[in-house]
């Protein structure tokens, strides 16, 4: 492919990521993020890096409630070794870092509306997409994508939105948020039957948002095989049916083979093809406008191995 016709794509990560520390052996580690990072420094320079900035309270709110602001607040602010909402790892400056994860993905959206990038990958630390509007859990502090979603109606004026999740894990935040909302598509492919223990086929969203949600749980041991076809047979004629302004993914790699969380056996190529698919979609419907978020994977050279072939397959 000649290098003209390549789409223009932009990369966020930092340093400050690792100042999230939730201790040597948790698997939400800063030694996955060491090994992202090392991988995303040796990408050519064709690929924009991203500055960071860091949300304000107000862009938090577009999603959360004001009291678990409060929470998140306290919990580190006293030390706390996990919020109090669940099982989230944090320390003292875990707050102010979610708080620069949320803003680097709404600089990359900004980015991406203005023209200047076609995509963006953002390589961001805590994950964000169990977290509802009032709690923290499952390594998650705020809802990068969820927020992301509503700083673009609110701020960039679109109204209809489509977020695509291939975490191995439901992301029952993101779900929850939009749960009636008609404007917001919510897509998650992940493993059946494990934490969170919601996504099934079944939930569907409710009142003006029924039919918004399409959850698509896979069985343990399946492999990225199974998810392409699954793809081709659900994803693809119901984004075409909502026809989106702008796609979210929420991208997480622990669906791939032998990392120690998940159950699934997803290759590399796996996570390329669904990209491929994914830019295709949004050429078509998006004006091409995709912004990625990095969710879970807890093998750390598989992490980095698989994130590149997605980076890679958003240039096209």
């Amino acid at each position: 492919m000649s290098e003209k016709i390549k789409r223009k794509v932009g990369i966020h990560f930092d340093r400050c990521y690792k100042r999230h520390d939730t201790g040597p052996w948790h698997p939400e580690s800063a030694a996955r993020y060491r090994a992202l990072s090392a991988a995303l420094e040796d990408l050519p320079k064709t690929f924009v890096k991203i500055p960071g900035r860091v949300a304000t309270e107000q862009e938090v709110l577009l999603v959360h409630a004001p009291w678990y602001l409060d929470i998140v607040r306290q919990d580190t602010e006293n030390f706390a070794d996990q919020l109090r909402t669940g099982d989230t790892a944090i320390c003292s400056e875990s707050g102010d870092v979610a708080r620069a994860a949320t803003g680097a993905v709404l600089n990359a959206v900004d980015f991406v509306m203005q023209g200047e990038l076609d995509s963006a990958f953002c390589a961001v630390r805590p994950p964000g997409h169990h977290a509802t509007a009032d709690r923290g859990m499952g390594f998650c502090i705020f809802n990068h994508v969820a927020i992301a979603a509503r700083y673009l109606q609110v701020t960039h004026g679109l109204k209809r939105l489509a977020i695509i999740d291939w975490d191995v894990h439901h992301g029952n935040g993101t779900e929850a948020i939009f749960h009636e909302d008609a404007d917001v598509l919510y897509i998650s492919l992940h493993e059946a039957g494990i934490y969170p223990f919601t996504g099934s086929a079944e939930e569907q969203g409710a009142g003006a948002g029924k039919g918004a949600t399409l959850n698509l749980p896979l069985p343990k041991g399946s492999n990225g095989d199974v998810a392409l076809r699954v793809w081709d047979e659900r994803i693809t004629a119901v984004v075409k049916n909502f026809r989106p302004e702008f796609m979210l993914i929420s991208a997480g790699f622990d669906a791939r083979q032998n990392d120690p969380v998940g159950g699934l056996r997803w290759a590399d190529k796996t996570f390329a093809e669904m990209t491929r698919r994914s830019v295709a979609l949004a050429q078509q419907w998006c004006q091409g406008r995709i912004v990625s978020v990095l969710e879970g994977g807890y093998n750390p050279d598989g992490l980095a191995v698989a994130a590149m072939a997605h980076v890679k397959a958003l240039r096209g």
